[in-house]
């Protein structure tokens, strides 16, 4: 089958760059910041249990999650298909292509043929756009990879991984809501107040400003902690700014979607808690360079200046989202 879409979006985060591609399909053209930040996108997460040989350090809310108050955010039918049978899976997969629909597929792309990560992430996200006679499919990846063909075997060891985080052959689609989309505007302040509710009233101190504080405590810890410091930490760091969970990527994301915020809503306080949010992106961004830079030198010093800034940062974070709460209350 020739490909269903051959240009599509190539964004910067895998949940948003899928969401928008299924979304363009059905001809609503919004920014991934936007999509990122109507679903309540901006969190914090640090995640460690005994089978984890690095802890999770995450900046937005959990896997699946964006997905579904995106949905709710803006009346979408949403369709999700998982299964444990394979067959079953790839079935479903192409009968969704064969209907003209563009799929999000959840799975780990280390498994993927044409993947280079040296490190397991059960929580990646493509859209597939097409299927070929070699049983290839189309897998639109985030930038720089962009489009790529990805094995059929490949594909479906990549689709069914284990761990934390996993889904067993996870697959969704989009369907616009019969009445049409809601006021945008009205939309973006409530995704700003969930995202803003949720980082201020965390359930277990893991999570929101309370995880940033509890993840700052433990980061001097990190060389004595970790069973292999060196690649503990540049996992950690290129999982943070290169995978974008923990790093500068989503409060920039954020800042933007704040930006389109004002513009919409004609409130400028928005753009006004956007510029901050732009400074704060560059301080996680230079966290994750910090503990990029432990791993490669053994430095202490690194760890100890990291936690400074990101104790720094969850006081001001926790600051600008009372205000966010208050200008979208």
């Amino acid at each position: 089958m020739a490909l269903l879409e051959a240009e599509p979006y190539v964004g910067q985060h895998c949940e948003s760059t899928t969401l928008v591609n299924l979304l363009r399909q059905r001809e609503v053209d919004v920014s991934e910041p936007f999509v990122f930040g109507v679903a309540g996108g901006l969190s914090f997460i640090y995640w460690r249990t005994k089978q984890m040989p690095t802890p999770f350090v995450g900046g937005r809310i959990k896997p699946d999650t964006l997905t579904d108050n995106l949905a709710q955010a803006l009346k979408l039918r949403l369709s999700v298909h998982e299964t444990s049978s394979a067959k079953r899976a790839r079935d479903h997969l192409l009968a969704e292509l064969e209907s003209g629909s563009l799929v999000g597929l959840k799975l780990d792309r280390y498994c993927l043929d044409y993947s280079t990560d040296d490190f397991r992430f059960a929580a990646h996200y493509v859209a597939c756009v097409g299927h070929d006679d070699d049983d290839r499919f189309a897998l639109v990846e985030t930038r720089p990879l962009g489009l790529q063909w990805a094995s059929g075997e490949s594909l479906a060891a990549a689709r069914n991984p284990r761990g934390p985080m996993s889904s067993r052959n996870r697959a969704f689609t989009l369907d616009l809501p019969k009445g049409g989309l809601p006021d945008l505007g009205k939309a973006a302040r409530k995704g700003i107040r969930t995202a803003a509710e949720t980082f201020l009233n965390p359930p277990i101190s893991n999570f929101g400003y309370k995880g940033m504080h509890k993840v700052a405590d433990l980061m001097p810890q990190w060389l004595d902690d970790l069973e292999s410091p060196a690649e503990g930490l540049a996992e950690i760091a290129t999982i943070m700014e290169d995978a974008g969970t923990g790093g500068g990527l989503f409060r920039a994301m954020w800042a933007e979607f704040l930006a389109e915020t004002a513009e919409i809503t004609k409130v400028d306080e928005y753009q006004e808690t956007a510029d901050a949010y732009r400074e704060v992106s560059k301080k996680w961004t230079e966290v994750a360079a910090l503990v990029n830079e432990a791993g490669v030198s053994s430095s202490r010093e690194s760890l100890n200046s990291a936690s400074k800034i990101v104790h720094e940062a969850a006081d001001k974070e926790q600051r600008l989202m009372r205000r966010l709460l208050e200008l979208s209350g």
